[in-house]
Parts: structure tokens; C-alpha cells; sequence
């Protein structure tokens, strides 16, 4: 079934190598009367034949090598195979249908066919850039009316250098190009001027535009891509480079750049770099390429991580994947790299992005959504905090559409920022939480424009919310987070829900305010992080370590998995027990059990949750337990029961939610030293009575059945717990607006707030 599978993708990669010279062949032929069209060359008798001499002689007297080199070797293994004329008088026929509807040609469609169907995008950790995310992205990026750029003037557009470090197919860049072209038409259309179409594509496709891949196919995509934009444009170079990976010299792809610009080079458009070097369109240039100095560095980088299963270059067999994750960890730690491997290959890239741009340079980035507040994410945070102005972070709250690349589920977002070297900038960071994705370009530019009027909501004012709105739709709500939160790295506070009110309530929460939309301050709570008070004990790698789960009653009880049909009170009792091991597992390390033990707990913060089907956040057990999904919590006498009851009300829910990693959607991950750092009511600062009121409303309400997070407005019980620690603080409200907002989140109830 493999060999199957390779032979069909073999297959399918061919096809499009051929829908592509057959699409350029026949915009050839337009205007050219040297080129045979396509209509002729499929009716022919000899298909194979006819549209070999004509890719030969495309090849030898006007040039495209790029498009038609691979496209000519496979069709010189096709001529005399029975039945292939068949097959490409179908493909023949698929081109004619695209090349008959011009505007197609400007879109990237043979890069989203190989995208869907071909791609293995798991073991690569690249996915395809949608359109509309892409061009709201670079809309953003490359604004007329900041950067004071002449976007008339050709001399000064052939200066810039744009480039991917993992380009793809070249979304990111033909979005890229499509800006400028806007651009300029609109900087001349103000002078009174004609805008030179063919002059600024030319410019943009052999000099401002650079690419790099480790997939071949994917780079001669880019090119097709890039040069049918404006198919009458001849060109005689392209900057779109194959690097090479792996290998007998573990090569690292892009990533190669940390160590300086001259990198070597595998193989462009145009063949291997084989022997003495790579070729243009006339010529050669050398196999090695000084890669400039970049004014933006706009990317959609690989994610895989080196965690769960360790996927980095996950493409490469056992061995050398091995040898290229030891030669990757080495370059990092010799050179002193700001990033994180246990955050995957995206903090890396963004990191050498960083080293070569320009003084004035920007970045345009499409990041896993961790980005904002994954703990192994923070080093990326810093070092684009410390040295840009962040002027955009976009994040999509659209119900199961929480990414901006096809083909995943994973929740993304978007990153605009400018380099400010040394400089401390005072500016904003303007935060898009989008309620509704733009699916067209169209729509992306109309969000772009209402994002670059607006001024975004300020979470301490007391109340306001600033909407991304046509008179049709509302795409979203906007907030502006002040320099020095971004700097500190509190990237997520503005981005935590879709809803503006929600946001200001858990900023409220964070500075010990309890806030009620409409109305203000209703009450204070004292506040401190959790390790101040309690110890979190092992993660479910040490238990693995050091026990077996077993049915057999040992001295050490568990409170294993977190099945929300059976979990639905805050009391819960031990449901397995734990075997020491003997000897360490394959591969891992023994643990010390009795040293495991010794931070085993009664309270339980869930490790793990799917906010539309959890019903509890925390659980307290009738004894001490180790837990596989929770973090056993130590905490000194009597706090267990009011930290329990505080986690599971709304406030304690708005403070968890707020403060979680998101992975894909509603399933969001609570980090050990996220929960370290998590803001919880601080037992030491109450009164003797008010411990005895929350002790005595968890003793009432520990058994009581909790409904799922999605109906937590309606949920009594939770309407009781909410009541009993609003009494206890001398809070004058049942919270239960702030219920309503919880329970109209998108990211809890799988819809758009009402």
C-alpha cells in the first residue's frame, strides 16, 4: 500500500509539472507565433511528440527554462508509451479551461492543488498560507501611508528585497507582489502618471522577490506562480533557491543563514546544483549564493516540535534525522540563538529571519497561536518584543476555523512587526481578534482598511469596544495593547477572548478587580500567583517514569484520566492505584517513586482541557494522588477547598481560560509554569471569616453535579458557587453576567456571541 501511495504522488507531482508547461505553452502561443498552441498540440496525432518539440524549442529559442526543463525530461519518457496520449489530452483540455479564464492565472492554483493532495505536510510542519490571510497579512505589512516609500518610483522599488525563508509555492510571496503592484498603481494614479505593469513585475520577479524551499517541486511552483501573475513578462532570473537538507553534511535547510549569508544551494528552477553550479535563464551562477540584507522577512515557517513524538525533520529516516536535530541543537547553543527548539522549528526560523534583516526591515509572520503565551514560545516573544514595534497581532476566533493556512485545524496567528533595533517604542500593539475570517481577497483588503483606521479599545478604560464592521458583517473587535506589555511579554492579554468586554474583565481580574461590563469595579480580591502558595507537583512524563498504572490497591492511590462524563463534581476520589517500576522504561530514564510521591497532592489543576466539553478546571480528592491529566497541587492546610472553589467560578474560570496555551481550538494546554505563574485568590490575605464562608460553601457544594463550560450561564450550581465568593469577598453581584460572556465565547460555546 506504500509503494502505492509513492507511486500515486509520483503521479500527481508529474501532472501538475505538466499542466504547468502546457498552461505556459499556450499563453505562449497568444503571442508568439513560434509556439504551436496547446489546441493543436492535444488534437495532434502524437500528443507526447508535438508538445515535446515544442517545449524543446520553447527551451532553446525564448527561454521559461524554468517552466519547461522538468516539464521536457518527462515527456521524453512518455513518447511511444502506449495510451499516455490519452492522459494528456485530458490534461491538455484541464489547461485550456484555466487558461481561457486569464484571471485565474493570477491566483496560486496549481500551489493549493499540490497543497491538498500532495504535500506531507506533517513530516514537513508546513502548511499552505490561504489567500485571504496572506493578503490581509501583506496589506498590513507594506502600508503606502506609513512607510513614506515612493511606490512610483521603479529605481527605488528594484532596491528592496522581500524574502521567504520557507516560501512553499510562494503564497506569501506573490501576496507579496500583488501589494506592490498595488501600490504602485496607486502611488502613479496620485501623480497623474500610468502605472508600468510589466516594468514592476519584471523588477519584483528577477530582483526584490527571494525564495527558499527544501522541496523541489514546491520552488517550481513559486516560479510558475510568480511568473503567471503577468505571463507576457519575460524573464531571465529568478532568486527562488532549493537548499539542501540533510544529507552526508546534515544540512538544515534555510536555517543554514545562522551561520552567515553565503549559504550553498541545492537547486533552483532550473535543475540540481550539481557539478559546477546552478543555471539561470543564460547563464550560470555559482552553487553558493551571499543572500542580501533583507528589508522584509515574510514567512509561514515549519512548526514541527521536538516534543511528542519529536517530528523535527520529521521527513528524514531514523538516523539522519537524528544527526540533523544533534547538528541543530548545536548550532543554537554555539551561537547563542533566541529561540527554542521544544517550541519547534518556527522559533528558529524566526530567529534567523532576525539576523538577516535590515535596520529598517519588518517581519510578517504566520506563527502557531502558542506564540503568545507558550512558555517555550518566550525567547521568540523577547527578541521580537525588545527589537520591534509589534504593530499587529491577528488571531481568529471563528468557530473550528482558528488557523490561517489550509489544511489544519492547529490555531495560528498573524504578526506584523517593525525592527526598532535599540529604540524603545511607545507605540501600540494592535490586537484583530476576528469573529469572522475574510474569505476572499476582497474581504481581506476591507478588514486591512478598517484595522489601519481604527485605534483599537484600551482594556483600563472602563468600557468600550472598538469593531472591525461593514453594514453586512461584523468581522471582529479590535484592542490596543500598550509597548511595554509587549515588551514584558504579555502577548495574549488582548487576544485571550473574541469578545472586548471579556478581554477587559480578565485585565481587571489580574490587577485583584473584580469588573462588571456596564457598570465598573464591583469589588477587589486579593491576588497572588500560585507557587506562591502552593507546589505543583510532576508532570505525566515523571509518573510514566517512575509508575504503572494498575488496578491492584498499592500505597499509591491515583486520580487517573479526565472523562467529563464520570468527573462532574469538584470532590472526587482516587480511581486507580500505582506500581513502582523496577527498572526504567526503553529509551527513558527510571524515576524515583518514593521522591514522585512527595509532591503527590489533594487539589488537581486539569493539565489539559477541551473548554467545550470540560465541566471542572480543578478537583479536590479525598486523598492524596499522583494524576496522569492533572497537576497535583500542594497546598498548605484549608487552601485546597477554597483554591478548588475559586478555580471552578467564574472567576477563576475567566483567569485560567485567559492564561492557557492554545493548541487547536477549544483544546488548550496549562503549562507547569503558566499554572506557577497563574493568578488565584490568595488565601493568606482573608479574613478568618471569610476562609470559614469559602470552606463551608465548598463543603456544601464539592458533590454537586457541574454542567460543561458551553452551559455554564444557566448552570445553578455554578450560579451558587459564584454567589457564595461573591458574598464571602462583600461582592454586591451574582456574577452572572460575567457567566454570560464565559458562555458566549466562541472558543467555549462553538458559535459567535449573540
Amino acid at each position: 500500500m506504500a509503494a502505492i501511495d509513492a507511486d500515486l504522488k509520483v503521479s500527481r507531482i508529474a501532472s501538475l509539472t505538466l499542466i504547468n508547461a502546457m498552461i505556459f505553452q499556450q499563453v505562449l502561443a497568444e503571442r508568439d507565433s513560434r509556439v504551436e498552441s496547446l489546441s493543436r498540440s492535444i488534437k495532434s496525432a502524437h500528443i507526447a511528440e508535438s508538445l515535446l518539440n515544442t517545449w524543446t524549442l520553447i527551451v532553446e529559442k525564448i527561454d521559461y527554462v524554468p517552466i519547461f526543463t522538468t516539464a521536457t525530461e518527462l515527456m521524453k519518457d512518455m513518447v511511444g508509451v502506449p495510451d499516455v496520449d490519452s492522459a494528456l489530452e485530458r490534461l491538455g483540455n484541464a489547461s485550456l479551461r484555466i487558461t481561457s479564464r486569464r484571471a485565474a492565472l493570477r491566483h496560486d492554483l496549481m500551489g493549493r492543488i499540490y497543497h491538498r493532495l500532495l504535500a506531507d505536510a506533517k513530516y514537513f510542519g508546513a502548511f499552505y498560507t490561504t489567500v485571504p490571510a496572506a493578503t490581509l497579512l501583506l496589506k498590513l505589512t507594506l502600508d503606502p501611508s506609513e512607510d513614506g516609500f515612493d511606490w512610483a518610483d521603479l529605481d527605488e522599488i528594484a532596491k528592496l528585497r522581500i524574502a521567504d525563508l520557507a516560501c512553499g509555492t510562494g503564497t506569501l510571496l506573490k501576496a507579496s507582489l500583488q501589494t506592490i503592484v498595488e501600490n504602485h498603481v496607486r502611488a502613479r494614479a496620485e501623480k497623474g502618471q500610468f502605472p508600468d505593469l510589466k516594468g514592476v513585475h519584471k523588477i519584483l520577479v528577477e530582483k526584490v522577490l527571494w525564495g527558499l524551499d527544501v522541496v523541489p517541486f514546491a520552488i517550481h511552483l513559486a516560479g510558475s506562480a510568480l511568473a503567471l501573475h503577468e505571463p507576457d513578462v519575460e524573464f531571465g532570473e529568478m532568486n527562488l533557491m532549493t537548499l539542501p537538507i540533510g544529507g552526508p553534511n546534515d544540512k538544515l535547510g534555510s536555517l543554514e543563514l545562522l551561520t552567515g549569508r553565503n549559504v550553498s544551494v541545492q537547486a533552483d528552477l532550473f535543475g540540481p546544483a550539481s557539478a559546477p553550479a546552478k543555471l539561470t535563464g543564460m547563464g550560470e551562477v555559482h552553487d553558493k549564493i551571499d543572500f542580501p540584507q533583507l528589508d522584509l522577512c515574510v514567512m509561514n515557517p515549519p512548526f514541527t516540535r521536538s516534543v511528542g513524538g519529536n517530528l523535527l525533520f520529521g521527513h528524514a529516516e531514523a538516523k539522519e534525522r537524528a544527526r540533523m536535530q544533534t547538528a541543530l541543537k548545536k548550532l543554537v547553543s554555539s551561537r547563542g540563538v533566541p529561540a527554542s527548539i521544544t517550541a519547534g522549528l518556527g522559533s528558529v526560523f524566526v530567529a534567523a529571519g532576525h539576523q538577516i534583516l535590515g535596520p529598517t526591515g519588518k517581519m510578517s509572520l504566520v506563527l502557531p497561536r502558542a506564540l503568545l503565551s507558550g512558555v517555550s514560545w518566550k525567547a521568540t516573544r523577547l527578541l521580537l518584543g525588545n527589537n520591534y514595534h509589534i504593530k499587529y497581532i491577528i488571531v481568529s476566533h471563528q468557530p473550528g476555523s482558528w488557523n490561517f493556512s489550509e489544511n489544519t485545524s492547529l490555531s495560528e496567528c498573524l504578526i506584523v512587526a517593525d525592527w526598532i533595533g535599540s529604540d524603545v517604542t511607545k507605540k501600540p500593539t494592535k490586537v484583530i481578534n476576528l469573529w469572522t475570517k475574510p474569505k476572499s481577497s476582497i474581504e481581506a483588503l476591507t478588514v486591512a482598511s478598517m484595522v489601519r483606521k481604527e485605534t483599537g479599545a484600551s482594556l483600563e478604560d472602563p468600557s468600550g469596544s472598538d469593531e472591525l464592521r461593514t453594514p453586512l458583517l461584523k468581522y471582529g473587535e479590535m484592542i490596543h495593547v500598550p509597548a511595554e506589555d509587549m515588551r514584558l511579554g504579555n502577548w495574549n492579554e488582548g487576544a485571550a477572548f473574541a469578545q472586548t468586554e471579556l478581554c477587559r474583565a480578565a485585565h481587571y481580574l489580574w490587577k485583584g478587580k473584580v469588573f462588571r461590563p456596564g457598570v465598573g469595579t464591583i469589588g477587589k480580591v486579593p491576588m497572588t500567583r500560585l507557587k506562591a502558595i502552593a507546589d505543583i507537583g510532576p508532570d505525566r512524563r515523571d509518573i510514566h517514569d517512575g509508575f504503572k498504572p494498575t488496578d491492584q490497591e498499592t500505597e499509591y492511590p491515583a486520580f487517573w484520566g479526565h472523562d467529563t462524563t464520570s468527573v462532574q463534581s469538584i470532590a472526587q476520589k482516587p480511581n486507580k492505584h500505582l506500581m513502582a517500576l523496577a527498572h526504567a522504561k526503553k529509551g527513558r530514564n527510571l524515576r524515583d517513586a518514593h521522591l514522585l510521591w512527595t509532591r503527590s497532592g489533594r487539589l488537581l489543576i486539569s493539565e489539559r482541557l477541551r473548554l467545550t466539553t470540560a465541566r471542572l478546571v480543578a478537583v479536590r480528592s479525598s486523598e492524596k494522588v499522583l494524576s496522569n491529566t492533572w497537576w497535583p497541587v500542594v497546598a498548605d492546610a484549608g487552601m485546597d477547598k477554597i483554591l478548588a472553589l475559586w478555580l471552578n467560578s467564574s472567576l477563576g474560570v475567566l483567569s485560567l481560560i485567559a492564561a492557557r496555551v492554545d493548541t487547536e481550538g477549544a483544546w488548550v494546554e496549562l503549562k507547569k509554569p503558566i499554572l506557577e505563574e497563574l493568578l488565584v485568590i490568595d488565601p493568606r490575605e482573608l479574613s478568618a471569616d471569610t476562609k470559614k464562608k469559602l470552606v463551608a460553601a465548598y463543603d456544601e457544594l464539592a458533590k454537586a453535579e457541574i454542567q460543561a463550560l458551553p452551559h455554564i450561564a444557566k448552570d445553578e450550581v455554578r450560579g451558587k458557587i459564584d454567589k457564595a465568593v461573591a458574598d464571602a469577598l462583600g461582592i454586591h453581584d451574582d456574577l452572572s453576567m460575567l457567566r454570560k460572556l464565559l458562555g458566549n465565547e466562541p472558543i467555549i460555546s462553538m458559535s459567535l456571541p449573540s
